[in-house]
């Protein structure tokens, strides 16, 4: 009922003598019609809700355990809506009904179904011929889809079809029927969604794919056996897409906590995942961050961990059927045998869940897991050694149980102690890649080698380039690797390795032993397509170079001032030519300097300098050419990153000066374009222009030539004649003759 005194509030004229009338109930079409009616039903039946009767806005729900007590449930209700003087229409009651429809779905003691007038209008419809019925489709589909399994996930193929524009074409693919009768199929039969009892707690499975993540809250019925109580999915934003694929899983979790708070505050939930979510995110440092915002958010739940592999049963099979998810591999624990045997040896017939693989040369065995234990990764230690006669790599292998195993390498090629350092890292980065390892540590007693590895020196000489090129590769090929400096003293191992392959002699109580010596006679980054070096002694004909070393070479024959002037400058060394300096700069030919600057400007130690700035680095690297600084400004501004992020020059700022004249054609602008080849069919090679300032009209004429008797038949045939004399013309193009009407650019001239 309207209250008295906003009756009057609701008048409204009908048209003709039928007069004006006032509503005494409220009537439809209100904004705050439904909230009003709600709050009318919930004040009326507040006792009674959630116990026997569920009410939304004109539906009711009178619900009984027993037949007996519904009987009595009636009673009070229809009291109720007596003194409340509710009516209700006897053809859309049912009385006594162990399942109805309520609100769309199929409401019984087992649960909440799909209405099956729902489900057929899905199954029966159609293929979509256009974007608006795909959107009436999704929109019946949507209306479901806290039944189906996945749902953002079986209908992420018809995205495509939603974002196409009114004019663009609609094309129904393979992959959308595809998608489209795997709906109808799941439809054909629909889970029953089961309503939750109260003391047991929930299970809430989570799952994360590349595109969208996924969950279901389930419970054990009185029979143990687990019901599916909500399906929530969602399709991923393109910036959570980046996301880890832990990171997704917890934003599963929270999305689920949001959604289905109401469900999952009272309850302890058991989380079902991949991964352990909450100890991933109460073990962070630091709370900041989406993780701290996440975390904040689940600090109301009761959560509990469960792995996969606690959880047996039907239910676990078809949500990870339904629901792919990302790989997370769990590498901190792993089986281990109390028993082993060797390989040539019968093995007894017991259960094998793990054959361990071995290292070249060392004899396997075959473990049989017992029990879990915490693993720790592998290690490597490398070092290396360089005296007058050669160089040599000392490496020493650590396994997860504590077995070393130190191989000795001897080099058939000049190198230095850095270069060997490198050698023994890359060889054994190698070795440890065969052997499928996939999480170690790193420990070297060099200084450089370490922190060029972890960023913190700049690997600024070309020639060690390759080598940190090839040990960066190498290292990301790992899941996780981790490189640390140890002292000497902690590295004597692989130290003694190294200095046996280089011919060192060690003290004699620690030679009792034989120790293979393998050798390698090229380098190991040629191997793997690399140069070691800019290669300085192939000179070619028409090298800056060759006349230089050919003199120097051989001074007997002639040759010009010039060149022997030059020579005094230089030296040839082992085959190169240097020029005299006190350090000694190595002289490069035209494909080599144009390595080195490409090196220097942006390889992997360059920061795209200017010209000046990357002859000032070549020189101090050691090399040289005549014309070093003019390559390196020509390299510097043929960069393609250079021009499009470099610095954009501008004109200096000025003040503007604009010419405004009070009426039209009072003033004109002159110019001229040409010499314009070819000529047109009349022989003409010019055009003379002439732009109005006020109102930017043009007159323009072509002409053989430009000279004063044409100009001034242009100015009386075009301007004057028709549009009468000017106040001034100013000439912007060639200065004319003496005694002409316009004497130079910039000029005018009154008429």
């Amino acid at each position: 009922m309207v209250a008295e005194k906003d009756i009057h509030k609701t008048a409204f004229r009908c048209p003709g003598h039928v007069g004006a009338y006032e509503y005494l109930v409220m009537p439809f079409g209100l904004k705050n019609a439904g909230a009003t009616y709600q709050r009318a039903m919930n004040a009326i039946f507040h006792d009674m809700i959630e116990h026997t009767l569920e009410v939304y806005v004109d539906d009711v729900v009178i619900k009984s355990k027993e037949q007996e007590e519904h009987v009595e449930d009636l009673r009070k209700a229809f009291i109720r809506m007596r003194k409340h003087q509710l009516k209700m229409n006897p053809k859309k009651c049912a009385f006594g009904v162990q399942a109805g429809n309520f609100l769309g779905f199929l409401v019984h003691q087992r649960g909440i179904e799909v209405d099956k007038n729902k489900a057929k209008a899905i199954i029966d419809a159609s293929v979509p011929r256009s974007k608006k019925e795909l959107q009436s489709l999704l929109g019946k589909i949507n209306f479901l889809r806290r039944f189906i399994a996945n749902s953002a996930g079986k209908v992420q193929p018809f995205s495509s079809l939603l974002r196409i524009k009114d004019k663009d074409p609609f094309l129904w693919g393979p992959i959308q029927q595809e998608a489209f009768d795997q709906i109808k199929q799941y439809l054909s039969n629909p889970p029953v969604l089961t309503p939750l009892r109260k003391g047991v707690p929930l299970k809430l499975y989570i799952s994360a794919s590349d595109n969208s993540i996924d969950s279901l809250l389930a419970q054990d019925n009185v029979e143990g056996k687990e019901q599916a109580v909500f399906y929530l999915s969602r399709i991923l934003q393109e910036v959570e897409t980046r996301y880890s694929a832990i990171e997704k899983l917890c934003l599963a979790l929270y999305f689920t906590a949001v959604k289905l708070r109401h469900y999952m505050l009272p309850f302890t939930v058991h989380i079902i995942a991949k991964t352990d979510l909450i100890k991933y995110m109460l073990n962070r440092l630091v709370i900041r961050g989406r993780l701290g915002k996440w975390i904040l958010a689940l600090s109301e739940f009761s959560f509990r961990y469960v792995p996969h592999k606690a959880i047996k049963g039907q239910a676990i099979a078809d949500f990870l059927a339904a629901h792919p998810c990302v790989e997370i591999e769990d590498l901190s624990t792993m089986e281990i045998a109390n028993l082993g045997f060797p390989l040539n040896q019968r093995a007894p017939k017991l259960e094998i869940r793990n054959v361990f693989g071995r290292l070249p040369g060392q004899q396997g065995q075959i473990l049989i897991p017992v029990k879990t234990v915490q693993v720790k990764p592998w290690r490597l230690f490398f070092d290396g050694s360089r005296s007058e006669s050669t160089a040599g790599a000392g490496i020493v292998i650590e396994d997860p149980f504590g077995a070393k195993y130190a191989y000795s390498f001897q080099f058939d090629f000049n190198s230095t102690n850095n270069r060997a350092e490198y050698e023994a890292l890359i060889i054994g980065l190698e070795m440890v890649l065969e052997l499928g390892v996939t999480h170690l540590e790193v420990f070297g007693d060099s200084q450089l080698i370490i922190k060029q590895l972890t960023n913190e020196y700049k690997c600024r000489d070309p020639t060690m380039a390759a080598y940190y090129v090839a040990a960066r590769n190498l290292s990301s090929m790992f899941k996780d690797i981790s490189v640390k400096y140890i002292p000497r003293n902690d590295n004597l191992a692989t130290n003694e390795m190294a200095q046996i392959a280089s011919g060192i002699q060690i003290q004699e109580h620690q030679s009792e032993r034989t120790i293979k010596v393998q050798k390698r006679s090229l380098p190991s980054i040629l191997s793997r397509g690399m140069d070691l070096e800019i290669n300085a002694n192939e000179v070619q004909a028409g090298d800056w170079r060759k006349p230089l070393i050919d003199y120097l070479t051989n001074p007997s024959p002639r040759v010009s001032r010039k060149v022997k002037y030059h020579a005094t400058k230089f030296l040839i060394m082992n085959g190169d030519l240097f020029r005299r300096t006190n350090e000694g700069v190595l002289c490069l030919g035209p494909k080599e300097s144009m390595r080195v600057i490409g090196e220097i400007h942006e390889g992997s130690c360059g920061a795209h300098q200017s010209g000046k700035k990357m002859r000032w680095l070549i020189k101090r690297y050691g090399y040289f050419w005549p014309t070093m600084e003019k390559d390196c400004f020509n390299y510097a501004k043929g960069c393609e990153n250079c021009q499009s992020n470099g610095p954009i020059q501008h004109l200096p700022a000025v003040p503007l000066n604009p010419i405004v004249k009070p009426r039209p054609f009072r003033g004109w602008a002159m110019d001229f374009v040409g010499k314009i080849v070819p000529s047109s069919s009349n022989e003409h090679t010019f055009i003379i222009m002439a732009t109005d300032y006020f109102t930017k009209w043009v007159e323009a004429s072509a002409v053989k030539s430009i000279s004063s008797s044409m100009v001034i038949t242009f100015i009386k045939q075009h301007i004057i004649h028709r549009f009468g004399i000017c106040l001034c013309l100013i000439n912007h193009g060639p200065k004319l003759a003496e005694g002409a009407p316009f004497l130079g650019p910039s000029t005018s001239s009154r008429s």
